[in-house]
């Protein structure tokens, strides 16, 4: 049994309740003839089997991509495009695994499939990558089927079983952190994505993401092997409405990483193997070493309050660490959630027009009168074990041209 998918469809469309208003359509309908489409080209047919490399059993369900090889190729040189769409088609397996495509144009297309609990290939590729393989040979490698007009070709697909890692996120009272999100990142620096990689889609995107449960559980599938380190994300409550004008409207997320540092620098690997899974991680959120850090900006020049503009505070030895918040329209801030350390304190875009719709807006103004704008502001800062508050910042006007 195989499930057929068109890639190419002719639409032809035109308002049936305007030439029968009653809904019921009888007799043929005439068409002006700019409406009807010029037929398609001769076009080809694929068929295909995936299946799953750990059980060597036919992937149900899974989700299988083509992707043009002249597009992939061409989006590296800067023509054409890659990724879904353009010369991409996508279609599921049926109950045994096989697939059918047809109306394909003519031409070479890159064949790949993928499933919960499977890597994506974008994904498998990246990892291989920077582990040191040649990414042209991995494209090079991908099953790939030729597509003649008038045509069946076949192809066979198998997918790969990612590790999956399992764990609990609690408090540091030991109750359960249930709604946290949960995701693995490499814990290398992040491989900037090759040139042979740049056009090719990455359909089913990265399984590592979960959210803990109602016991603060959590599961990650479908994971290339390699080292990651654990993140646990909490996004604060914000406000977004209220007559007061001086609350900051926006938070950062609070990030924590495995086993419950706030540093990226400071979180313990794990190592993950294709088709394994590991159960034994512990995240503890312990947010009593987080500090609050609030202050104030005003003008040089007494006559420009400052009533709006962004800072930020970020760590000067883990640019992971970076908070981000508002200037409210008193010219105060607050920065909540700051993990003690050495931090460079920015502001930019600052103005002494009031921005009404919150961080990063663009309000109602809540005057008429011609805005100040403030050059851009950075100073060092240390915040201890307790909160950080009284800091004062001087910002000069940009000069106006006459």
């Amino acid at each position: 049994m195989r499930r057929r998918f068109g890639g190419l469809m002719l639409a032809i469309s035109w308002c049936a309740c305007a030439q029968n208003p009653g809904g019921i359509l009888s007799g043929p309908v005439s068409l002006p003839p700019q409406q009807v489409q010029a037929a398609p080209g001769p076009t080809g047919v694929v068929i295909g089997t995936v299946v799953a490399q750990d059980t060597q059993r036919p992937a149900r369900f899974a989700q299988v991509q083509l992707q043009d090889v002249a597009q992939v190729q061409g989006s590296v040189q800067g023509i054409g495009g890659g990724g879904f769409g353009g010369g991409s088609i996508s279609v599921r397996t049926d109950v045994d695994g096989t697939f059918e495509a047809d109306n394909i144009a003519p031409g070479d297309y890159y064949v790949t499939a993928t499933a919960i609990g499977y890597v994506a290939e974008r994904t498998l590729m990246q990892a291989q990558i920077a582990a040191g393989a040649d990414p042209t040979a991995l494209l090079a490698s991908l099953p790939q089927v030729h597509v003649a007009a008038n045509a069946t070709s076949s192809v066979t697909v198998s997918m790969q079983r990612g590790g999956a890692l399992a764990g609990h996120v609690e408090w540091e009272d030991g109750s359960p952190a249930a709604g946290v999100a949960v995701q693995a990142l490499p814990s290398t620096t992040a491989v900037t994505t090759p040139a042979a990689l740049r056009g090719f889609g990455n359909f089913g995107g990265n399984a590592s993401f979960a959210t803990t449960d109602d016991k603060g559980n959590f599961r990650l599938s479908g994971m290339p092997s390699g080292d990651y380190v654990v993140l646990a994300t909490i996004q604060p409550g914000t406000q977004t409405g209220g007559a007061s004008r001086n609350v900051p409207q926006f938070t950062s997320p609070i990030r924590i990483y495995a086993p419950g540092v706030f540093r990226k620098t400071d979180a313990k690997p794990v190592n993950v193997r294709a088709g394994d899974e590991r159960t034994d991680l512990r995240i503890v959120l312990d947010l009593r070493g987080l500090h609050i850090v609030s202050g104030s900006a005003a003008s040089n020049n007494p006559g420009n309050a400052v009533a709006s503009g962004r800072v930020s505070l970020t760590d000067t030895g883990d640019a992971s660490v970076t908070i981000q918040g508002n200037i409210s329209s008193s010219g105060t801030f607050r920065l909540p959630y700051v993990p003690a350390g050495n931090y460079t304190l920015q502001i930019s875009g600052a103005s002494t027009q009031a921005n009404n719709s919150g961080f990063r807006g663009r309000g109602s103004q809540s005057s008429t009168t011609p805005a100040v704008t403030f050059q851009p502001f950075s100073q060092a800062i240390t915040v201890g074990n307790s909160d950080l508050s009284g800091v004062a910042i001087s910002l000069t006007p940009v000069a106006t041209k006459q």
